[in-house]
């Protein structure tokens, strides 16, 4: 009995042993889940340089904004048309109109997003309407006066041409010339028979002598009363017409009529006078003696901004100025500036 129990003693002890070595086995083997920790490790030591700015890993990232950047010259180049049409209003001296209506014209045959409005109503009408801002540009045959520059204190004037105001008469008057005296005479009402003046005839017609001038409104009008009249008030018989064309056809439809007109109005349906002055000179009414400074009756044409001119307004005004506008000048028959 003593030998059994001894025998299943040693049995058990035996088979603890070969438990505990089995267990120290597996506490040393190399399967998967020992290797984690290592994986876990090298992905890490992996990715820890990408958080540095110097790093390899950085490079491949900075061509994806310079590959959108040929884009940005591309719009800034590009031609800028909004397609809005822009509008100015210009009025006044019918004088000047002439002038801007044809520089208009071509101005939008070649500016086609411009709008440029034009209307007559005299010199008068052009500076009180620059002056309310109700028109972007006023014209002018006349100089602005010391009481409306003092009124409008912004006002900026552009001359942009020179004219002659040209006495007229009907083809049937047989009068060869004019003085300034008998001009005045016959303004003011002194003189009312064309028998007066040497060497006029009136054909068929008591040689009653038709007086015909401007309104009120007209820059032609103020610089006649002041340069010819002395500033005095013309006589009453007067008939007042509102623009050079309305004076020519007038003049050019009565015998014993006399008026007074922009030479760029000067056609055949009436006859331009040479001026007799300072007892030795006659002088016709022509470009080249108005641009000679030898024809007494001359000034400036002119336009106005209230205040510097920018935009459409500004452009159109140095348009005016350039050598395709001065050409027009002299093309509508008045003396451009250079």
């Amino acid at each position: 009995m003593t030998n059994q129990r001894n025998s299943i003693l040693i049995m058990a002890v035996s088979l603890v042993a070969v438990l505990m070595l089995a267990l120290a086995a597996g506490c040393t083997g190399t399967d998967s889940k020992s290797t984690a920790p290592a994986q876990v490790q090298a992905a890490a030591a992996a990715s820890a340089p990408a958080a540095h700015s110097d790093s390899p890993a950085l490079v491949p990232a900075t061509p994806a904004p310079a590959a959108a950047t040929p884009a940005a010259p591309a719009a800034t180049n590009a031609p800028v048309s909004t397609g809005q049409r822009q509008t100015i209003k210009i009025s006044g001296s019918t004088t000047v109109l002439p002038i801007v209506q044809k520089a208009a014209d071509q101005y939008m045959a070649t500016h086609p997003d411009a709008d440029i409005q034009i209307s007559g109503g005299g010199s008068g009408v052009g500076i009180q309407a620059i002056g309310a801002k109700t028109v972007d540009i006023g014209m002018s045959s006349r100089e602005v006066t010391s009481a409306e520059k003092a009124k409008y204190p912004a006002f900026v004037i552009t001359t942009v041409a020179q004219d002659g105001i040209a006495v007229v008469v009907n083809p049937a008057n047989e009068v060869p010339y004019i003085t300034l005296d008998q001009i005045k005479n016959i303004y003011l009402g002194k003189t009312t028979k064309w028998t007066e003046i040497t060497g006029a005839n009136v054909p068929g017609t008591n040689n009653q002598i038709v007086v015909i001038g401007r309104d009120s409104a007209s820059g032609t009008r103020s610089y006649f009363d002041e340069v010819l009249l002395a500033k005095k008030t013309p006589t009453a018989k007067m008939l007042e017409k509102n623009s050079n064309g309305a004076v020519l056809q007038t003049v050019a439809q009565t015998p014993g009529s006399i008026g007074y007109v922009s030479i760029g109005f000067v056609g055949n349906d009436v006859k331009a006078l040479p001026v007799w002055y300072n007892a030795d000179k006659i002088v016709a009414p022509t470009l080249d003696n108005v641009k000679a400074k030898t024809y007494p009756v001359s000034r400036d044409l002119y336009v106005i901004s209230n205040g510097q001119p920018s935009g459409l307004t500004g452009d159109f005004i140095a348009y005016i100025l350039s050598p395709e506008g001065q050409k027009i000048v002299a093309d509508e028959g008045y003396v451009p500036l250079n």
